[in-house]
């Protein structure tokens, strides 16, 4: 049961908040000399691949969008937000080996949501979920950077790269380089 298992998490909340450090409020990173800009990273929504972990990345180092599939097209509306507040210079795309996203299509995803909510079936007919069972991972990678790189509010000097992650091995395979947008 999920709320049990939510509940449990508290319980861990409650164990770990007495030795909590609070990190950099925004106001200070924001202001923070001399002036870096920021590495975006987006990443899957799948817990497995947590890039806090297989990047070591701190807290504050990096900007972090996870969404089903590590897809751009729903992490532009966070870049949007996050590059007003602070400037991002590099952006990199991570998607994973055994990602659902590998193994359903858009059309399945369609079918499976039009049974759950019939009523709903002209405005599920024409989504587009971000599967890539059809085009594989490299491909969907290529295709992220690019959405990004023609986005119309990317920075000047932002650098957009593409890697994949296979949880399998932990191993971390640039797919795209870096280049100025």
């Amino acid at each position: 049961m999920a709320s049990q298992r939510f509940e449990e998490l508290l319980e861990r909340n409650r164990k770990i908040r007495d030795s909590y450090e609070a990190p950099p409020l925004l106001k200070d990173i924001v202001t923070m000399t001399p002036k870096r800009g920021a590495i975006c990273i987006i990443s899957c929504a799948d817990s497995r691949v947590n890039p806090e972990e297989f990047l070591g990345v701190r807290r504050g180092e990096a900007l972090v969008i996870r969404n089903a599939g590590g897809r751009a097209a729903d992490a532009l509306r966070s870049l949007e937000v996050m590059g007003t507040i602070g400037d991002i210079d590099l952006i990199v795309v991570v998607h994973h080996s055994d990602c659902g996203g590998l193994f359903t299509t858009d059309d399945e995803v369609r079918a499976k949501l039009c049974e759950r909510s019939p009523a709903h079936a002209s405005t599920i007919k024409d989504k587009w979920f971000g599967t890539f069972k059809d085009i594989g991972l490299d491909e969907s990678i290529r295709h992220d950077v690019d959405v990004i790189r023609q986005w119309p509010f990317l920075p000047v000097n932002a650098r957009v790269v593409g890697y994949a992650f296979a949880i399998e091995t932990g191993v971390l395979r640039q797919v795209v380089p870096g280049m100025q947008a």
